[in-house]
């Protein structure tokens, strides 16, 4: 009977493996593997042509997209960061996974990013756009608090915002009445801020929503609405301003805008 103890001798070579017996077992894949050959950008298949297709219109929609929020007024500035930044990471974050997987071929990043870039391009020129800001002629009455004077009427210009459903800016082509010199008022309704400002020593500022809110006894507009109502309450910022240039400004401003032309 064959022992099956063994061999104490160093230098004795193991028994060779028959060809009918099976390969070893390697549950935890720590065998080496011999490495498939991985196929080149050249010759093209019809899958490549695919993907080429879908990366040449998502090029086009994305820049498509970043021209029409390019359009829109500034208060829809996040719309167009998470255009730019969140779609141009998406993109990076997948072509960072497709040279993972498919391995790192200099031809095959050069067409994915041309393909891109060159439909955002083309996307870029041929997007739609909203309708751009227009200004029409309207009128203002203003009353003023402090410092007392009596009311005062006058033409406005008024800026239809992008798109033109709302009102964003007013600006009094009639100076406001009651002030020491002759005084411009301003006020931007997207960004929530009034200018009352004589061009030269004064300059009276306020920034926030109560800025642009209507008094307590008005109704508050909302969007696309012709008219409506805002509470001054207006404080010096010019450090230039002189004893002569009045250091607060309160009073209420009523407006009215005809419509958007067209």
């Amino acid at each position: 009977m064959p022992s099956f103890r063994p061999s104490l001798n160093p230098r004795e070579k193991p028994p060779t493996r028959g060809h009918g017996e099976p390969p070893p077992i390697d549950p935890l894949g720590w065998s080496d593997p011999v490495p498939a050959p991985r196929r080149g950008v050249f010759p093209p298949t019809r899958r490549d042509f695919a993907i080429a297709g879908v990366l040449l219109v998502a090029g086009i929609a994305w820049g498509a997209a970043l021209r029409f929020a390019e359009s829109l007024p500034v208060d829809f500035g996040f719309l167009l960061f998470l255009l730019q930044a969140g779609v141009g990471l998406v993109f990076i974050i997948g072509l960072v996974l497709q040279l993972l997987l498919r391995g790192f071929n200099v031809d095959r990043v050069v067409i994915v990013a041309g393909l891109v870039l060159g439909g955002t391009t083309w996307g870029l020129g041929i997007g739609p756009t909203v309708a751009p800001a227009v200004t029409v002629t309207g009128t203002y009455a203003y009353t003023p608090a402090l410092p007392a004077a009596p009311a005062s009427e006058g033409a406005l210009a008024c800026e239809w915002a992008e798109g033109r459903w709302r009102v964003g800016s007013l600006t009094t082509t009639t100076p406001i009445g009651g002030l020491p010199t002759a005084h411009v008022l301003t006020v931007n309704l997207l960004n929530r801020q009034v200018q009352l400002t004589d061009g030269a020593s004064s300059t009276l500022l306020a920034m926030g929503d109560a800025a642009v809110a209507p008094p307590p006894d008005e109704t508050a507009r909302g969007a696309g609405d012709r008219s409506g109502a805002i509470a001054i309450d207006l404080l010096q910022v010019n450090l230039a301003a002189g004893s002569s240039d009045v250091n607060e400004v309160r009073g209420t401003f009523h407006w009215t805008c005809p419509g958007p032309p067209g």
